[in-house]
């Protein structure tokens, strides 16, 4: 099945707010977030933690698959609103976390967002005022939140330096981040390796050895019974097609990566309309990908 909007995953698993920049509950005896989205969407995660809770100050931990800003953007406005909130990432996250221009381009970027959903936080303050690392997280550490809800921590660097995704054996359902690529409107799998190819591929590797029955996408699907089975798949398939496309683009023109940006951004982004990430972060993203390829040859 291919969920598309959020609400309850299964008992006591919860897609917050907007499906395509979601936050992840789980409800347990230790009450934690999986991802944290972008600035302005924080009040809309604090209401519906304290719909599903009962009392937002209830949500314990909040855990970090990479650090950009669509992924811990509301996190500073979640640490003012609740207490003691612990936030839990990579060592590599927590030192980005930490480096002054991160941090400004985290501001920028949701700065674009701000500006469009005013409406959604009013006079709240959701700004990111930077972001301290409670608890490193390492590869193939167990986290028990109780009740059986207990994960892994597999690192899955590629996208990122610093990505990390979350296993559940118990349910089987896996949060990767972009480390499993995203699917646009016509469910074309759109590859996300922005730090190195190789990595990326490695990294979907081991997760496609994993029994899912859930994926968690991080934006747009929830993936459950044979979709999700057969997703990690497939997105390395359409990785090694990717990378190939970008190769012949390099070739035609002659190894000037901006012209193969160009041409796969009028191609993918503006001929189709199928993407729905905003212009300036796809850019950005995408000149990185065409990087990644070219040193990788």
């Amino acid at each position: 099945m291919i969920i598309q909007k959020a609400g309850k995953i299964v008992e006591g698993l919860y897609a917050l707010a907007d499906i395509d920049l979601p936050a992840w509950l789980v409800a347990a005896p230790t009450p934690s977030l999986f991802d944290a989205g972008i600035t302005f969407m924080g009040p809309s995660y604090l209401r519906e933690i304290r719909q599903t809770l009962g009392d937002e100050k209830r949500l314990r931990r909040v855990f970090i698959t990479h650090a950009h800003f669509d992924h811990a953007g509301t996190v500073p406005y979640l640490k003012r609103s609740i207490p003691g909130l612990e936030v839990a990432a990579s060592r590599l996250a927590a030192d980005i976390f930490k480096k002054p221009n991160a941090v400004n381009l985290i501001r920028s970027l949701s700065r674009d967002y701000e500006e469009e959903h005013k409406t959604l936080f009013g006079s709240e303050n959701v700004f990111f005022d930077g972001l301290e690392v409670d608890r490193i997280l390492e590869d193939g550490e167990t986290v028990d939140l109780g009740a059986g809800w207990t994960f892994r921590v597999i690192a899955t660097p590629g996208h990122t330096r610093d990505g990390i995704s979350f296993y559940f054996p118990g349910i089987k359902a896996l949060i990767c981040g972009e480390a499993a690529g995203v699917p646009d409107r016509n469910f074309r799998i759109h590859p996300e390796f922005l730090a190195s190819y190789r990595d990326y591929v490695a990294s979907l590797e081991r997760l496609a050895a994993l029994d899912v029955e859930i994926i968690m996408l991080s934006h747009h699907y929830v993936l459950t019974g044979e979709d999700a089975r057969g997703y990690l798949k497939k997105s390395l398939e359409s990785t090694f097609a990717f990378s190939e496309r970008i190769r012949q683009y390099l070739a035609d023109s002659g190894g000037i990566q901006e012209s193969v940006v160009q041409r796969i951004f009028k191609e993918d982004h503006q001929d189709t309309g199928a993407i729905q990430q905003a212009e300036r972060p796809y850019l950005i993203n995408l000149a990185a990908k065409v990087k990644a390829v070219a040193e990788s040859r």
